[in-house]
């Protein structure tokens, strides 16, 4: 553990392929200036990243408590979900920064199903696709923080969801403790042919967390209902041969940051009512970070993969 006097980081050695790639190194402690604050990472979540240069700090959203603050808004004590990147203490001019609402509890919620995956979900199905009640709505990355929440989301607005996983393990999850109408396991079953007989009307809506392969071939299937909607929530998002007359969205929570208290009501009521499920994959230490971000990366993670700092 550093002193207060440096700040632990994981660093960009080259593109990623295994966790040597990344580097933990001691920094000075970030310097304040006018107008900031710095904060101590509490959590930080390990996402798919843009590409980086060799040197770079790698990105994170992380929540933090403000230790020192030259800032208006942001006091000493507070607890903040900001962009901090994989380290223990972040300087922050309170851009894309914000307060915990006191019912993100736990903290990590912030990161997860109360947080940006969770916003994911709720505008890209309930503000983009304009879900009916009654429609087949089909997740892939169903056992992931944006693909639970979207599946529950749709359940709890009246239509089905059929999940899609990695394994065994993801799908009794996904249908025990998520409450999916159903789940595939991609890696025994063929997709294709097991949604012609969950939803032989077709999926109406398709929340799409990892694109590729994985929607041509739903697309290859001819899964899709008259009318049906596909909301691309990753990277990478890509416009396949053959949609014919299938509506290609994009789910981007900035664009509906305005609109983030109205999400907050109804999620954190599902919350605490324990009509949400939520599963985390922690880590302890930014020294497990590196290993714990390369499967994440790699789709071995169970659950919001999380470093507890």
């Amino acid at each position: 553990m550093a002193s207060v006097s440096s700040n632990l980081q994981i660093r960009v050695r080259r593109p990623p392929s295994q966790p040597a790639d990344l580097e933990l190194i001691e920094a000075p402690r970030p310097a304040l200036t006018n107008g900031s604050f710095l904060a101590r990472a509490l959590w930080l979540a390990l996402d798919p990243f843009p590409a980086v240069k060799p040197g770079d700090l790698v990105p994170a959203r992380g929540v933090g408590e403000v230790i020192d603050s030259r800032h208006e808004v942001f006091g000493v004590g507070s607890l903040v979900e900001l962009d901090c990147g994989l380290q223990q203490l972040c300087v922050s001019d309170g851009q894309h920064a914000r307060l915990l609402h006191p019912g993100q509890t736990p903290a990590s919620t912030a990161l997860g199903v109360l947080g940006t995956p969770g916003m994911a979900a709720y505008f890209g199905l309930l503000d983009a696709a304009r879900l009916r009640p009654g429609e087949t709505v089909l997740v892939s990355a169903a056992a992931n923080a944006a693909g639970a929440m979207a599946g529950q989301i749709a359940m709890l607005k009246g239509a089905r969801a059929i999940g899609i996983a990695g394994s065994r393990e993801k799908c009794d999850w996904v249908t025990r403790h998520a409450r999916f109408t159903a789940c595939i396991n991609h890696g025994a079953e063929k997709v294709s042919a097991r949604l012609r007989q969950l939803a032989p009307h077709g999926v109406d809506v398709y929340f799409d967390n990892v694109g590729g392969a994985l929607l041509d071939g739903i697309v290859a299937g001819h899964n899709f209902a008259p009318g049906a909607r596909v909301v691309q929530n990753h990277l990478q998002p890509a416009t396949p041969a053959g949609l014919n007359g299938v509506q290609l969205l994009r789910s981007n929570p900035r664009e509906y940051e305005h609109r983030r208290g109205e999400f907050l009501r109804e999620a954190i009521a599902w919350y605490g009512a324990g009509r949400i499920a939520a599963k985390d994959h922690v880590v302890d230490g930014l020294a497990n970070a590196p290993a714990h971000l390369l499967l994440a990366m790699q789709g071995g993670n169970f659950g919001r993969p999380l470093v507890r700092v």
